[in-house]
């Protein structure tokens, strides 16, 4: 049997694969400083031809959506990206988008990204400059 540490672990190393350490660095500070909807929000912007314009904060952002939707960790089940991981958790009709979810999936998202920026190897991202 898996425990906590080992599924972050696993789940982390997915996304480290496809990360650099410049991608998931900010985002920590971001998330305390604003919370997580609203740096998910930032990381998803998109420009005026709906590109997103941090890609890589993005597929960062899109693996702890995974991880929380994960059924081991099962704080979002159903989330299979960062856009509804926003979604479900400002969801008004949803008496399950409560602060105490919104807190649950916070903590889990720091530690996870820990995890992923542990786990990554490369120094500076393609994707930006």
């Amino acid at each position: 049997m898996e425990n906590l540490e080992q599924i972050r672990a696993a789940n982390a190393l997915l996304v480290a694969e496809r990360t650099t350490k410049a991608d998931v660095n900010k985002l920590p500070a971001m998330i305390i400083a604003n919370g997580l909807l609203a740096t998910t929000a930032f990381a998803n912007e998109k420009n005026e031809r709906r590109q997103a314009k941090r890609p890589a904060m993005q597929a960062v952002l899109n693996g702890v959506a995974g991880h929380l939707a994960s059924p081991e960790i099962g704080i979002l089940p159903g989330v299979t990206d960062s856009d509804m991981l926003i979604r479900q958790l400002s969801d008004r009709n949803d008496p399950g988008a409560n602060s105490n979810r919104l807190q649950r999936a916070t903590a889990e998202a720091l530690v996870f990204i820990g995890y992923v920026k542990r786990f990554t190897t490369k120094e500076k991202s393609n994707s930006e400059g």
